[in-house]
């Protein structure tokens, strides 16, 4: 009976901080600059959310910013009904699902094939060499990726369409055309984060169990039978948690990316909420519409609540896995 309310002690909440705190409390203090950052830069600016429910405050003419938010008029949910009541609203967001989709769809697998195959290599020399090939580009900026692809895909001088006129083919407008900047943009997408996502997976794939690798090669199974049902199976939590993060991030179609690709000709396929609120605050023509951006921020945020909240569940219920 004593040992059984011992564990049940253990279950708890409290008893399990305190048994944390006691065997691990000198690392902690590792979460005193991480909780700062945060208060600092995520928690502490939330507070001007409240300018999503108030009338466009005028900061410029104000003593101070908050100042000219808390006086401001509170509108309650007007600014959310104004910006659902312009189509260039509902067209960036048409575009931001759609890019954010194909993001997903087509990128998302990659990772996980390309951390397989490498896992199976046996050249350890070409591993090392491609493992660093593709981790290079996530440490560069958008504004010097941009720079690379446009020069690639110039119409007139880019390499790309210089090989296509070699092979007989006719140029294509890729940085400027609607038909193909989207492709663009999942291309560029895929080239900068596969190698970092890919990281991942790779290690996830080390932590499995290798007798569990070894007995399907006993029993005689085949490279693609061992992928299939223990290596898959194995990294599929760490699938699950990632999915529920991208999921989560699908209200976001990668602003610092289209802003550095994007120009008046492809504003059908290319404006995203993203750009859409860049332009109400920097290209008003007197006062910059704070709070209609800030309604659409908050927007985004409350969608991506909900998906990383109902991704989370699926995941657990499914996959006994999830963030929390």
């Amino acid at each position: 009976m004593v040992r059984i309310l011992k564990k049940v002690k253990q279950k708890t909440g409290k008893e399990s901080f305190r048994a944390q705190m006691k065997q691990h409390g000198n690392l902690f203090i590792f979460y005193i600059p991480a909780v700062v950052f945060s208060i600092l830069f995520s928690y502490i600016p939330m507070a001007g959310l409240i300018m999503a429910f108030k009338a466009n405050p005028n900061l410029l003419g104000s003593s101070s910013a908050i100042r000219g938010i808390l006086d401001a008029k509170w509108v309650g949910f007007d600014n959310f009904v104004k910006i659902f009541s312009k189509q260039e609203v509902i067209h960036a967001l048409y575009n931001t699902l759609i890019i954010s989709t194909l993001k997903i769809v087509i990128v998302f697998p990659i990772p996980i094939a390309l951390a397989i195959l490498i896992n199976e290599m046996r050249g350890k020399v070409i591993r090392k060499s491609l493992e660093v090939s593709m981790y290079i580009p996530y440490f560069l900026s958008w504004a010097t990726i941009g720079g690379i692809f446009i020069a690639l895909l110039n119409k007139d001088t880019g390499f790309v369409n210089n090989v296509l006129a070699y092979f007989g083919h006719n140029r294509v407008n890729f940085i400027t055309s609607n038909a193909t900047f989207r492709s663009v943009m999942v291309t560029t997408t895929a080239w900068k984060d596969i190698g970092w996502s890919t990281i991942t997976y790779m290690a996830a794939i080390t932590a499995l169990d290798r007798n569990q690798i070894e007995a399907a090669k006993i029993d005689g199974a085949s490279k693609w039978q061992q992928i299939r049902y223990v290596t898959l199976p194995g990294i599929m939590p760490v699938i699950a948690v990632m999915l529920i993060l991208r999921i989560g991030s699908i209200m976001n179609a990668g602003f610092e990316q289209i802003f550095v690709f994007y120009s008046p000709y492809v504003q059908a396929s290319g404006d995203i909420l993203g750009t859409y609120t860049y332009r109400l605050v920097r290209e008003a023509a007197l006062i910059p519409q704070y709070a209609l951006s800030t309604a659409v921020g908050f927007f985004n945020s409350v969608v991506a609540l909900i998906l990383v909240v109902g991704g989370n569940f699926i995941s657990k219920k499914f996959f006994n896995r999830g963030i929390w």
